[in-house]
C-alpha cells in the first residue's frame, strides 16, 4: 500500500484511473469518514434536505454527485446540503458559462491548450493541471470560451472518484502573458472564478504552484487572498524558477520544460470527450466514470 502523502521520488498513478487502489479506499474511510452504511444514511439525509429545498426539490440529483460533495465535506450532511445549494445557486446565476465549447475549436484553436492535465499523477494520488495563461489568445478564444473550458475540466475532473478522494493540484505558468490577457482580470471574473471553485465544484484544493509570476499579478493576489482562506492561501506556493517544482513533484510527473521526463501530454483525447459529454451535464450532475 502506498503513503497517502506525498514523497518527490516515489511511484506515481495515471490519470486516468479505471479502478480505486487500495489505499484510496483506506484513505477516504480514515480522511472523509466512509462506509458502505454511512454512504447510504448519509444520501438519505441529503436528499430529504434537497426535497424540502425551494431552489432544489424539482432537481433528480444523481448519488454520484452527492457524494462528490459529501466527499468534500467529509460527509457532515449539514455543510454538504450547503455545497449542493451553493452549487446551484451558482449555476443558475452563470448558465452561459456551464455549456461545453464548440468542439470544432480542438481542431481550429490553440488557444484551448492553455489548461492540460498531466498524465502521471502525483503520488498521493492527486490529479494535476497545467494552467499556461499565456497559451491563451483572447483574440482567438473568446472570454467566455475561456470561462466555459475551464468550468467544464474542473467539473468533469471530478467524476473520476480518485480525484475526489485525493483532490487536485495546479501549476500556474504566467509565462508570455501580458496586459491582454489581465485586462480581464476584473473584480467580476475573479470573484465568478472563486465561486465556482469554491461554492460550486466540490474540489480538494491541496496546492497551487505559481511560476514565471509577473509583477500584473499582484494586484490580482491581493483580491484573491481576501476571498480564500488562510488555510488555502498557505498552499499557494511561489516559484523563483522552474526548477523548484522537483521539490514537490517526482521528475517523472512532470513535462520536460518544467525540468521533467514527459515529453507528451496525452490528454487532447481526454478533454475533447470530457467536453462532449459535458452536454448532459445538468443541475444534478452525471454519474462517475467508474
Amino acid at each position: 500500500m502506498l503513503p497517502t502523502h506525498s514523497k518527490v521520488g516515489e511511484e506515481t498513478f495515471p490519470f486516468e484511473m479505471d479502478h480505486l487502489p487500495e489505499f484510496a479506499i483506506k484513505k477516504c474511510e480514515v480522511e472523509q469518514k466512509e462506509t458502505p452504511q454511512k454512504k447510504l444514511k448519509a444520501l438519505q439525509e441529503v436528499r430529504e434536505f434537497l426535497r424540502k429545498n425551494q431552489k432544489t426539490n424539482d432537481i433528480d440529483f444523481h448519488d454520484d454527485f452527492i457524494v462528490q460533495h459529501l466527499r468534500k465535506c467529509k460527509y457532515d450532511a449539514a455543510r454538504t446540503c450547503k455545497s449542493i445549494h451553493n452549487s446551484v445557486i451558482t449555476r443558475s446565476k452563470n448558465v452561459e458559462e456551464f455549456r461545453s465549447i464548440e468542439d470544432e475549436y480542438f481542431s481550429s484553436k490553440n488557444s484551448i491548450k492553455f489548461i492540460r492535465f498531466l498524465p502521471k499523477r502525483c503520488p498521493d494520488g492527486c490529479a494535476v493541471t497545467l494552467l499556461q495563461f499565456g497559451k491563451w489568445d483572447p483574440n482567438e478564444l473568446e472570454l467566455m470560451d475561456f470561462k466555459r473550458m475551464a468550468i467544464m475540466c474542473y467539473i468533469q475532473l471530478m467524476r473520476d472518484p480518485m480525484t475526489q478522494i485525493n483532490g487536485i493540484k495546479a501549476i500556474f505558468d504566467f509565462e508570455g502573458t501580458s496586459f491582454r490577457h489581465f485586462r480581464y482580470a476584473t473584480p467580476l471574473n475573479l470573484f465568478l472564478y472563486y465561486n465556482v471553485a469554491f461554492n460550486c465544484i466540490p474540489g480538494r484544493y491541496k496546492a497551487v504552484h505559481v511560476i514565471n509570476e509577473s509583477f500584473l499579478l499582484k494586484p490580482v493576489w491581493l483580491v484573491f487572498k481576501q476571498l480564500i482562506s488562510a488555510k488555502l492561501w498557505s498552499r499557494v506556493h511561489f516559484h523563483p524558477n522552474v526548477a523548484s517544482l522537483l521539490e514537490y513533484f517526482p521528475r517523472s510527473a512532470l513535462p520536460v520544460e518544467y525540468g521533467g521526463d514527459l515529453t507528451d501530454l496525452g490528454d487532447k483525447d481526454w478533454i475533447r470527450k470530457a467536453n462532449k459529454e459535458h452536454r448532459s451535464n445538468s443541475f444534478g450532475g452525471q454519474p462517475n466514470f467508474y
